[in-house]
């Protein structure tokens, strides 16, 4: 076989390393790309920081702490702030508002760009659409290099942590058990029919023919109101 040779190719360049995502269980070391707040909605008082991840070109989005419950109090999601902190080198972080592409969004821009060691753990779920999905939770942080959290840091104990988590890790399976079944029957084939317009066909047909009828055998037809197709769901 002939090897071959190569030639530059500025399009193909561009895509090098795109589309490579993690999913898979494991400590990964790498940079922090972004970090976004997000809040409750509907009177809850919850905020999280959504974290986009890059370790060495296997990308993981879609990274979500939350530190703050429904009712305003700090949850444990708080350590994992705090660990990341450390990770990246700062003491403090302060969100900033920016434009982002469907309008404002509060970054934490002290994070972006700094290092992080993050332990992932997929987790199963089940799309609104029936399908089946995945998404990558952080379950620790430690430092790049060291391989230590910030207990062992604080403790001077060697790095074991890390890697007793990871020997520990399996997918977390939250997928709805019903969902295939319930898939199956709205999905495939043609949508459910409305029941209420089958009634308003049965109902105006049935008038047609009580009065076909009424004609046939002379009798004076009564006047039938306007059929009220407004029915509120």
């Amino acid at each position: 076989m002939q090897p071959m040779s190569f030639k530059f190719d500025a399009e193909a360049a561009k895509k090098a390393g795109a589309g490579m995502g993690i999913s898979e269980n494991g400590a990964y070391e790498g940079v922090i790309t972004s970090a976004i707040y997000t809040f409750g909605k509907d009177g809850s008082q919850s905020q999280g920081l959504e974290i986009s991840f890059d370790s060495h070109g296997a990308k993981a989005n879609y990274l979500r702490i939350n530190f703050l419950g429904r009712d305003g109090e700090p949850t444990f999601g708080m350590g994992l702030i705090s660990a990341l902190l450390w990770s990246a080198g700062i003491k403090e972080a302060a969100p900033i508002q920016i434009q982002g592409p469907d309008g404002p969004e509060w970054h934490n821009q002290a994070l972006e760009g700094k290092p992080a060691g993050l332990v992932l753990q997929k987790t199963l779920y089940t799309k609104n659409d029936g399908g089946e999905g995945y998404k990558m939770e952080i379950r620790q942080v430690f430092k790049c290099g060291t391989r230590k959290t910030y207990a062992e840091h604080a403790e001077s104990s060697p790095p074991e942590a890390v890697d007793k988590l990871v020997a520990l890790l399996k997918d977390r399976d939250e997928r709805d058990p019903n969902a295939a079944a319930t898939g199956q029957r709205t999905t495939s084939g043609q949508p459910p029919a409305n029941p209420y317009a089958q009634q308003a066909n049965q109902t105006q047909t049935s008038r047609l023919q009580q009065a076909a009828a009424n004609r046939q055998n002379n009798v004076p037809q009564q006047q039938v109101p306007d059929f009220d197709d407004d029915i509120p769901f």
